[in-house]
């Protein structure tokens, strides 16, 4: 059962998310918000549900102590971490209604007027904000790599654990205490802004206009990944990597290069749209290559998985308007590759 905290704070998360929702649903309909935070909601219900089974899903021999014993430590940093962010809130809110001059100066209004005067869409600004999206692949390859080298060390071994048991534990600790925390800073940011944290309210500064009266696409983009733990790890990384990385390509580019508008009063260009797909296709084809080990198919398989992922990330490219495409993305190529894996 030292699974269950983690579990009840996702579903809790959940939960308290769809009561904010269905709250501000008029203004949420008006503004076309609506479906997006509703799938926000189902991903956190999923992830509250999924965790018992993530961590031993490939690895159906890891013995049930040593299980318990991971989950403890994760349920463990959560509650912790949970602590401390319900501390903070408390305590801004306590010194915020103390003081009208502190809760004067933290009008919301008054910080969205920042940001937007912030804001520039730029080439340097979108690569900056690019890289932190393509920052959570990068923490996924660290983790398998790390895995790799304490099996080969034989490290694991002696604590019973094996290369997708370890990896996998510490992708969903760290990415889940990443949402964690977000979600927090979200849903304070979104209903009482005074409550906010200060380290939330520097990183809030980098948001998009767009999201302004909604969650930042950090958090959906972690939760959109969560069905592919349970695959095997090529699918995995490359999904990440498609949703960071190709996205990223496509929108550099075509910010820097893009002449030609994909279609009438859309900020997508064709040169964007076609570098992201030749991205997207590559990536499939040199992770599951470079990872041929964790997930031997043909080479005819890989080109019809690439192929296949290619053509899904640029119809989402190109129809998806009222659903971020940080959800997807990954959704879509990840079960478009493992569909094709399994037939």
């Amino acid at each position: 059962m030292n699974f269950l905290p983690t579990s009840l704070i996702f579903i809790g998360y959940s939960i308290i998310t769809f009561i904010y929702v269905i709250k501000n649903r008029t203004e949420k309909i008006k503004n076309r918000l609506i479906l997006n935070e509703l799938i926000i909601v189902i991903l956190f219900f999923a992830a509250g549900i999924l965790f018992p089974f993530m961590i031993q899903h490939n690895s159906p021999h890891l013995q049930l102590e040593t299980l318990s014993f991971l989950w403890l430590w994760t349920s463990s940093i959560f509650l912790i971490e949970m602590i401390v962010l319900i501390a903070t809130i408390i305590y801004n809110t306590i010194i915020s209604k103390r003081n009208p001059e502190v809760m004067a100066k933290r009008d919301y209004n008054d910080y969205r007027k920042i940001v937007l005067d912030r804001w520039v869409d730029d080439f340097k600004g979108e690569f900056g904000r690019k890289f932190l999206h393509l920052f959570t692949s990068f923490v996924i390859l660290f983790c398998w790599s790390l895995g790799t080298i304490l099996e080969n060390l034989g490290v694991l071994s002696k604590l019973n654990l094996d290369n997708y048991s370890f990896s996998y534990w510490l992708i969903v600790t760290i990415g889940f205490g990443f949402v964690i925390m977000f979600q927090v800073a979200d849903l304070a940011r979104l209903n009482k802004f005074y409550m906010l944290p200060n380290w939330a309210k520097r990183w809030f500064l980098s948001m998009r206009p767009e999201e302004l009266d909604t969650f930042v696409a950090s958090t959906p983009l972690v939760l959109s990944l969560i069905p592919f733990i349970f695959a095997p790890f090529p699918i995995l990384a490359s999904v990440a990597f498609i949703t960071t990385g190709a996205d990223a390509v496509a929108c550099l580019v075509g910010k820097k290069y893009g002449t030609h508008r994909l279609r009438r009063n859309s900020e997508k260009t064709i040169e964007g749209f076609i570098t992201g797909g030749i991205t997207t296709f590559l990536i499939v084809v040199v992770i599951v290559i470079l990872y041929h080990v964790w997930m031997p198919i043909s080479f005819a398989k890989i080109f019809l998985m690439a192929t296949v992922a290619t053509v899904l990330f640029l119809l989402v490219d190109l129809f998806a308007k009222h659903v971020s495409d940080n959800v997807l993305n990954p959704i879509l190529t990840g079960f478009g590759m493992w569909m094709i894996l399994i037939l």
